[in-house]
């Protein structure tokens, strides 16, 4: 335990923590998968006994095991938190309050844009919608969006992902769908 903070991929005894999380005895606010994980740690992921052979069972598996190039933009989310949510409560009510602030630039695709302050906002025309930042950056040419869904009743999901203005509408489905894919692989 670090500042409530269980680190599961460094853990040798991680499904004995789950188990007895499972048993009542710990208390668990939220799950962070770290999918792209971070510059510090990216180059020791493929050498774990994990990534040893493929696991197709996990649609997370290929990233988690193989680095993933700094200017491509994948179809999966690079992060994700998957916590439990106060009964009807929307997680993501505070963002649109601050988004529907502003007003909207619309494309022609029907892509709606909300700048605030240091951040924006990509909204599709279904009303799915992501927090964006430009990291203008040769290193980074993509925008980092994070987006918040819910799960289920007792559960949010939130996600970051890579995507361009261009891109957004199709990138940002394939990822929502993927994120759930990649949950659902992970209650087996």
């Amino acid at each position: 335990m670090n500042d409530d903070h269980y680190i599961l991929w460094s853990n040798p005894d991680a499904r004995a923590f789950c188990g007895e999380a499972d048993g009542g005895n710990a208390t668990l606010k939220s799950v962070v998968f770290m999918l792209d994980g971070s510059p510090s740690r990216r180059e020791m992921e493929p050498k774990r006994p994990f990534c040893s052979r493929p696991h197709p069972e996990y649609p997370w598996a290929e990233m988690a095991c193989h680095l993933i190039p700094t200017d491509a933009i994948p179809d999966k989310p690079v992060g994700m938190t998957v916590s439990i949510r106060a009964a009807g409560f929307d997680p993501s009510v505070r963002e649109r309050e601050v988004m529907l602030k502003n007003q909207a630039i619309v494309a022609s695709d029907g892509l709606r844009t909300y700048r605030s302050q240091n951040d924006f906002y990509l909204q599709r025309p279904d009303g799915y919608f992501a927090r964006c930042h430009d990291h203008r950056s040769k290193n980074q040419p993509w925008l980092s969006c994070t987006a918040t869904e819910e799960l289920s009743d007792k559960l949010a999901i939130s996600y970051d992902f890579r995507s361009t203005a261009e891109l957004f509408i199709n990138q940002s489905a394939a990822v929502a769908t993927n994120a759930r894919a990649i949950f659902n692989s992970l209650k087996r």
